[in-house]
């Protein structure tokens, strides 16, 4: 999503100053050329680590470790715009300390809504220790923006509601958005993952405890009165293992676990499946909207999805004709959905071109590229 932004800004002739964790195992920061644009490597922890703790002590370091990396390379670098995204809320100290530097606006992309969601599975007490250090350092980021860019109008009624200080800043609409891929006809990909002749739904990306995945077992083994239904399940994620062992308890058949896929490649397993899930957890109580999302519309594939009752993705799907929804905490009625989409292939192939319209016509990096120039056109 953010190398596809940065690519984009540099095509239409601005200088990008891009800082990105650099591989775990590297030893020291360092500038690399990728794609044309030179971009600042910092060295961390694995912010990546399935260990949350790992990930939590690496993630509060962030802050220092770019702050670093900045004065050590791009410190004499005229900053006009500083664009960041959540997660993490640890860039909090460093986009302070960048934007007093520079004099430069800053526009926050926010894509989750933290630590709140962290409470809602229960991960975090709310008003423990832990809690009120990221609440801190949430508050501090959202006040350092100039610009916020919300995923959904539910997202910004969020912010709005619970943070008073925002009544008097920009907080605009702008959707997740990626460099939409074009697809093949190629059929031998059926062949490769041994699809035959099925009917396809896929659920892609991460498999962790906000994805609920026991509601996609409970679709499954409702569905496996459908002979010619399959689950094709692609990620990784610190629920993986428990999710095979669960269902091999449950003895479904009509699962299939692919692990990591090339990206284009991917794209073109999407475009051959029938279904695109979401499932989010039921305890959530801030709206989000996954970027499985463009990936599934992008494909031309109507989407089904399980979400909490504070998201507004439901309305967003049935609005615009994209695909089905039930709220998590009623699995029976996800399996009522589906069975819609099922039972009426020409209404769920309506769906995907809908969807596929709609992403062409808002999720692009080109699009959001777009917006974010009306959103600072003041600057």
């Amino acid at each position: 999503m953010y190398s596809d932004m940065v690519n984009v800004f540099h095509q239409n002739g601005h200088r990008v100053f891009p800082m990105a964790p650099a591989d775990s195992q590297e030893n020291k920061s360092f500038v690399s050329t990728e794609e044309g644009i030179d971009v600042l490597r910092i060295k961390t922890l694995d912010v990546f680590s399935k260990n949350k703790f790992i990930k939590g002590f690496a993630n509060i370091l962030l802050s220092n470790q770019f702050k670093k990396g900045y004065n050590r390379f791009w410190k004499k670098n005229k900053i006009d715009l500083i664009i960041v995204a959540t997660p993490s809320v640890m860039f909090a100290g460093f986009v302070s300390y960048l934007k007093k530097y520079t004099g430069a606006k800053v526009l926050l992309m926010q894509k989750d809504i933290f630590p709140q969601n962290a409470v809602d599975l229960g991960l975090m007490k709310k008003d423990g220790l832990t809690y009120n250090f990221f609440k801190k350092n949430e508050v501090k980021l959202l006040s350092e923006a100039d610009y916020i860019g919300c995923t959904s109008p539910g997202n910004i009624a969020y912010l709005l509601k619970h943070y008073d200080f925002l009544k008097n800043k920009k907080v605009e609409l702008l959707y997740n958005s990626t460099k939409l891929l074009e697809f093949s006809s190629d059929k031998n990909i059926r062949t490769k993952y041994h699809l035959g002749h099925k009917f396809i739904v896929v659920f892609g990306g991460n498999m962790g405890k906000p994805q609920q995945l026991e509601n996609v077992l409970s679709l499954a083994k409702k569905c496996s009165v459908y002979e010619d239904v399959k689950f094709l399940i692609i990620g990784t994620g610190t629920e993986v293992e428990e999710l095979k062992r669960e269902a091999g308890k449950m003895q479904l058949h009509n699962l299939q676990f692919v692990d990591k896929v090339p990206r284009e490649e991917y794209f073109q397993l999407l475009s051959n499946c029938n279904i695109g899930l979401i499932s989010l957890h039921q305890n959530f109580t801030v709206p989000n909207t996954p970027m499985k999302l463009n990936d599934y519309l992008n494909a031309e594939i109507p989407v089904l999805a399980s979400i909490d009752r504070g998201n507004d993705l439901g309305i967003l799907l049935e609005k615009n004709s994209m695909g089905k929804f039930a709220y998590a905490d009623a699995p029976d009625d996800l399996f009522s959905a589906f069975k819609e989409l099922y039972e009426d292939k020409s209404k769920c192939h309506e769906l995907g071109q809908n969807g596929k319209k709609f992403c062409l016509e808002n999720l692009s990096a080109d699009k959001s590229y777009e917006t974010i120039l009306e959103i600072i056109k003041d600057v």
